[in-house]
């Protein structure tokens, strides 16, 4: 449990530093003097280097492990949050949300690999949702802290809380979380298994002949229970980058490489605009909260932001434990296991998506009640947290054995969709509607979403087969 907590903490602090400041856009554009839609743009710019981030540290931490990559990151990401809190112009601040970014990026991609690499696959929804849910209320709770800071305090002193929480991080990465790569002993003139999350699996290809990993995925058993009958092996180091450049270059770009796989990258981009759709919501609402007729206090505004983070914990149940629960019913009806499956805990929660969002809209149009708002965006966040669990989880089980590859490409459609939307979503609703806007963002959400997850039950097996994917007999 300490393993879990410390990587759903890690998935929640990068999070939560990209929206450190999300009550004070007044003071800190004075601070800038820049105009105050500017300084949303900088959460843009922290998720951009959450985008690209990955590239770095996946290969790290599938060569010199795991542990050893989330020591060095959280290393790293303490100076970057001083940078910001001592940022002297804007410019400088937008550089440092950048490196921010980069430095924290590990905690979006290694951790699940780590969940895969400890968790049979009967729990291991569940498992994800937990840390899916982490991510996701980590932008509501920022918002909170931060209005009862700026109430009183300067802005910097938002990312002196940062730096606290990053050195707990540190802490319990060293005291808590032990290494989980598993390495099999094996010849030193071969180099053949090293690289296994670098090689498809064909469709038709045995299960006895599979790599460890894919077997331990497979059978659902953590990987000392399989010790019996096969190579022997240690979890550690694979081998250092410098010792074998080359090697280290394909798995660089490996997470590249994943990106045409249609049943990786589709859900993924489908994934990062409806996680955008949230960024835009708690990008307007400090914007118009602050304005006549609600002229809502920090504190109050901070605290409105609570509605979404409860909608986003009450979403695990439907995003785990149900994805859980309605694959592993289809198993036993069906006699076999699918990823696509999970897919099917996703369709009672599409219509929500569409009320949640015109509620939003509604509300700032049409000047409504600001519980209208707060309950719409609640909602959303719930099916938000919902699609989460199962995506993540279905990309993630879609080709297990390079499970960080995927995560990779899953978070770059969520970072870079969350990096383009805080330079246009304010500016849409003023230019049009917000009404509209979120009409359509809702539309979008709903329609697309039902139509993917279709798609993918009916075809979802057969592309994987297609494309070379491992596919479990």
């Amino acid at each position: 449990m300490g393993i879990l907590i410390t990587l759903s903490f890690s998935g929640f602090l990068a999070n939560y530093s990209a929206a450190a400041f999300q009550v004070a856009f007044v003071p800190m554009a004075k601070y800038f003097g820049v105009p105050v839609p500017k300084i949303p743009q900088t959460i843009g710019y922290n998720l951009l280097g959450l985008a690209v981030g990955p590239l770095f540290w996946n290969p790290l931490s599938k060569t010199i492990g795991r542990r050893p990559t989330y020591l060095l990151g959280s290393i790293l990401f303490i100076p970057c949050v001083i940078w910001m809190a001592l940022s002297k112009t804007y410019i400088s601040f937008c550089l440092a949300r950048v490196f921010a970014g980069l430095t924290s990026s590990f905690s979006q991609t290694v951790p699940p690999s780590t969940i895969a690499d400890i968790f049979v696959k009967n729990i291991r929804g569940h498992k994800m949702s937990m840390f899916g849910v982490a991510v996701i209320i980590a932008p509501v709770v920022a918002p909170f802290i931060c209005g009862l800071v700026i109430n009183s305090r300067p802005w910097q002193d938002l990312f002196w809380i940062v730096l606290g929480l990053a050195g707990l991080q540190l802490a319990m990465f060293f005291l808590l979380v032990p290494e989980t790569l598993w390495i099999e002993d094996i010849a030193p003139a071969s180099h053949e298994h090293a690289a296994t999350e670098m090689q498809p699996v064909p469709a038709d290809h045995d299960v006895k002949s599979k790599s460890f990993e894919d077997r331990h995925i497979e059978e659902g058993t953590s990987v000392p229970a399989l010790h019996a009958g096969l190579p022997t092996g240690h979890c550690g180091p694979a081998w250092m980058p410098w010792q074998r450049p080359g090697e280290y270059f394909r798995i660089f770009m490996s997470p590249i490489l994943m990106l045409h796989y249609f049943t990786i990258s589709i859900p993924s981009i489908y994934y990062g605009s409806i996680f955008a759709w949230s960024v835009g919501i708690t990008i307007v609402l400090p914007q118009k909260f602050e304005e006549p007729p609600y002229s809502f206090s920090s504190i109050a505004l901070g605290s409105s932001f609570l509605a979404f983070g409860l909608g986003g914990i009450l979403g695990k149940w439907s995003g785990g434990i149900v994805g859980d629960k309605v694959v592993s019913y289809l198993e036993r009806r069906r006699g076999h296991r699918q990823p696509e499956y999970r897919l099917y805990a996703l369709f009672p929660i599409f219509p929500f998506m569409f009320v949640g969002l015109l509620m939003v809209g509604l509300t700032v149009d049409k000047q409504l009640h600001w519980m209208v708002l707060l309950v719409g965006g609640g909602l959303y966040f719930y099916c938000l947290s919902a699609a989460t669990g199962v995506l993540q989880t279905y990309v993630l089980e879609g080709f297990i054995s390079r499970s960080m590859d995927t995560q990779a490409v899953f978070v770059f459609w969520k970072a870079i969709w969350g990096f383009a939307i805080a330079f246009f979503v304010y500016e849409w609703g003023m230019e049009s509607s917000f009404l509209t806007e979120y009409a359509i963002q809702g539309a979008l959400a709903a329609g697309v979403g039902g139509l993917l997850c279709a798609l993918l039950i009916w075809k979802g097996h057969e592309i994987r087969r297609w494309q070379g994917m491992p596919i479990a007999k």
